[in-house]
Parts: C-alpha cells; structure tokens; sequence
C-alpha cells in the first residue's frame, strides 16, 4: 500500500452517505446518458433538431469514444482507487440498464446481442481497469507507463496509419473528423501532472499504438 501511495494518493471522502451519493449519481448519469443515445437513435432524421442533425449527433454516440472518455474522467478524478472501480462500473451498469430498458419498453425490440455483450464484458472488467487507470495521475515511472497505455486507446481512435505510415491521416468521422483528435487532447489534459512526464506519456502512447499496429494479429478493442 506504501509503494502504491507514492504513485497517487488517496483522499477517502469523509462519510459513507457521501460516497454512496455519488455512486448512485453516476448510475444515474449513465442511465440517463444510455436512455437519451438510445431515444436519438430511434428518431429519423426529420425528427431530429437541425443543430443536432448537423453534429450527426446520433452516430456519436454511437462511437465508444464518448462513453469511454466519460469513464475516465469518473475514474481519474475518483478520491481513491477502490472508488474509481465502484464509480466506473455504476456508470457503465446505469448505461447499458438504460440503453436495454429504453429498447425493450419502448422501441419494443431487443439489443443485438454481439454489440451488447462488448458492453457487457468492458462493464464486468471495468473494476479492475479504472483501479489500474486511476493511478495514471499520479507520478513517477509507473503512472507515467499507465498514462501511456491508455493515451494509446486514443492515439488508435484519433488516427487511422498503416505500419509504414502511408496511409496515415486523422480518423474520419462525418461533420466532425476532428473529434477523435479533441478527444485526445482532452484525454492529455485530464492526466497531466509534471510536463516532463506528460510528454513522455503522449510519446509513449504514440509507441505503443505504432507497436499495436505491427503485431501479427490484431487484439479486438473498442
């Protein structure tokens, strides 16, 4: 437990009720975000505000880019590792209770089965992910490995690049391809501690999706 602390350290709220508070607050964020991506994708395009149809904004939340970056925020700003697990597999639970409720109630059909059981497993791993993810803001060598790891998620997610960059280029996505790359930034900016070893992370993650890209089979991520 020492040799963690020097890593980050934990600030452990100070009674139950608050703690369990934000808990229910993040289930709750993630039923509600769950309800609202799967009633925007129900609508047609005539249905659909133009302002939000002009951000093709049901596609993107179609993406795991978003679910995963608010994931992440609810784990690196977590006051321990233990909450950050709790936090993370209540916003994902609420998410996936509401996505399959809204479709089983009131679109009046089922999930498919192959997308939902990605969600299902990401959501019974995520415990252990955010306990290790969690400590990607803190400091020294360690955190600096974490915080490469998972800046590579979204190094793979901003850019689309063979493995001798000719096909290199940002990720496409409609009305907003530069998303993915905001994405990233934002992913830089919540881990940031020293410059030093922010760089080293951004750089690190770089490496890591290049070496990703060569391996001779591909390992299935979101």
């Amino acid at each position: 437990m020492k040799t963690l602390n020097k890593i980050r350290h934990s600030r452990p709220a100070k009674s139950l009720p608050q703690k369990l508070a934000f808990s229910f607050l993040a289930l709750l964020f993630g039923f509600g975000l769950g309800v609202f991506a799967t009633f925007l994708d129900g609508l047609s395009a005539d249905q659909i505000p133009q302002w939000l149809s002009f951000f093709d904004i049901r596609n993107f939340f179609g993406l795991p880019l978003p679910w995963v970056f608010t994931t992440l925020v609810l784990v690196l700003f977590s006051r321990t590792p233990l909450r950050a697990a709790i936090n993370a597999f209540c916003f994902l639970s609420g998410m996936l209770l509401g996505y399959y409720l809204y479709c089983a109630v009131f679109a009046g059909f089922l999930p498919d089965w192959s997308y939902l059981s990605v969600w299902l497993i990401l959501t019974a791993v995520s415990p252990v992910l955010a306990l290790i993810c969690w400590y990607g803001r803190g400091t020294g060598a360690t955190a600096t490995i974490i915080a490469a790891l998972i800046l590579a998620y979204f190094f793979l997610q901003a850019f689309t690049m063979n493995n001798d960059f000719s096909n290199f280029s940002i990720y496409y996505f409609p009305r907003y391809s530069y998303a993915p790359v905001v994405f990233l930034a934002a992913a830089v900016g919540i881990l940031w501690r020293k410059p030093l070893q922010t760089l080293l992370s951004l750089l690190g993650g770089a490496a890591i999706a290049y070496i990703y890209l060569l391996l001779p089979f591909s390992i299935p991520y979101i």
